[in-house]
Formats: structure tokens, C-alpha cells, sequence
């Protein structure tokens, strides 16, 4: 029974040393000016068009870190979730999201460089979901009276890398309708957010 005791606070202190050492280093990493993205060009008339942006960004990509296909690709999940579940301040939430969405492209793109088409295609989806929620995550902060337009940049600029990435996808696969689904998320993510940058 003591021995069980034991290994299950040692399991939980470890668990909760890499939470929070993955915290303390993504805090880091987006609160630098490198994580900062080009900033968008205006139209004459000075609305935001989807023309108008530059499309291949310097935004980078985080990280992935552990893929997908890797088993302990699980631990990492519940570390995401439970970082997830504590981050309650609705502006840091937006940037946890966007994080989150951004590895999982990468990760999509680790994946089809090593040939494993289906679970590239699994994450990807994945991404563009965290995208999703990344976009209705800034709305909800940014009613709350939050100042999001850091956010709205960067979110923007996230959409056209996503797109990006998957466009390659695209050229190197014959799986057209699946990619083109996927791509639906940016898309529909970009057309909100130019919305709320052009009122």
C-alpha cells in the first residue's frame, strides 16, 4: 500500500514538474518578440483584404515536440488539457489555443514528411479544430473587454502558415477532397477575423 502511495506521488510530481516546466517555457517563447508576426499591409482604402496580406509570413511554427505516432504522445495530450483547464485568464487562453494549433500543424507536417498520410491528415484536422476554438476564444476575451489585437495579428497571420502548410499537403497528395475539407477551417477562420478588422 506505501509502495502505491509512493509511486503515485512520484508519478504526480513528475507529471506536474514537466506541466510546468512546458508553462514556464511557452510563456517564455510567446511573450518574446520573435513570437510577434509581420504585421498586415492595408488596401488603399484602407480596409484588410486577404490580397493584401503577405502570404508567406515570417510567422513560425512552434515546436511539435513529441508526434503523434509516438506512445507517449497520450501524456502530452493530458499535459495540454490540464494546462488548458488551469489557464482561466480569457486572453492567455487565446495564445495557449493558438500554441496548441500551431504544433499540431507542425506535428501534421512532421508526420507527411515521414510518409504517415493518414494520421498527417488526423492532426491536421486537429489543428484547424484548435484554430477553430483559438478564433471563438478571442471573441469571447475580446467582449470581455479585453485588447486583443495582438491576438487578431497573429491569428491572422496563423491562418495563411495553416493554409500554407496544408496547400502542401495538397500538391504532394491525391487526397484533394480531404485536404480541401481541412482547408475549409482556416478559411472560415481568416473570413471572421478580416471582418472584425475591417469595422
Amino acid at each position: 500500500m506505501i509502495k502505491k502511495i509512493f509511486l503515485i506521488s512520484a508519478a504526480l510530481i513528475f507529471a506536474f514538474s514537466v506541466l510546468g516546466a512546458s508553462v514556464m517555457k511557452t510563456s517564455a517563447l510567446t511573450s518574446s518578440k520573435n513570437y510577434k508576426i509581420a504585421s498586415q499591409e492595408s488596401t488603399s482604402s484602407g480596409k484588410t483584404t486577404a490580397d493584401s496580406l503577405v502570404q508567406k509570413s515570417d510567422y513560425f511554427l512552434a515546436y511539435p515536440g513529441i508526434l503523434p505516432d509516438n506512445i507517449l504522445y497520450s501524456l502530452k495530450m493530458v499535459r495540454d488539457r490540464i494546462r488548458l483547464f488551469f489557464t482561466v485568464d480569457q486572453q492567455r487562453k487565446v495564445d495557449v489555443l493558438l500554441l496548441y494549433a500551431d504544433k499540431r500543424i507542425a506535428a501534421a507536417k512532421a508526420l507527411m514528411e515521414k510518409g504517415k498520410v493518414d494520421l498527417a491528415l488526423e492532426t491536421a484536422t486537429k489543428a484547424e479544430k484548435y484554430l477553430e476554438r483559438t478564433v471563438n476564444q478571442e471573441r469571447i476575451a475580446r467582449e470581455g473587454g479585453k485588447d486583443t489585437s495582438r491576438q487578431l495579428d497573429n491569428l491572422l497571420q496563423a491562418t495563411f502558415k495553416h493554409e500554407e502548410v496544408l496547400l502542401e499537403f495538397e500538391s504532394s497528395l491525391g487526397k484533394q477532397t480531404e485536404i480541401e475539407k481541412i482547408l475549409g477551417y482556416p478559411k472560415a477562420a481568416r473570413e471572421q477575423l478580416l471582418s472584425i478588422l475591417n469595422k
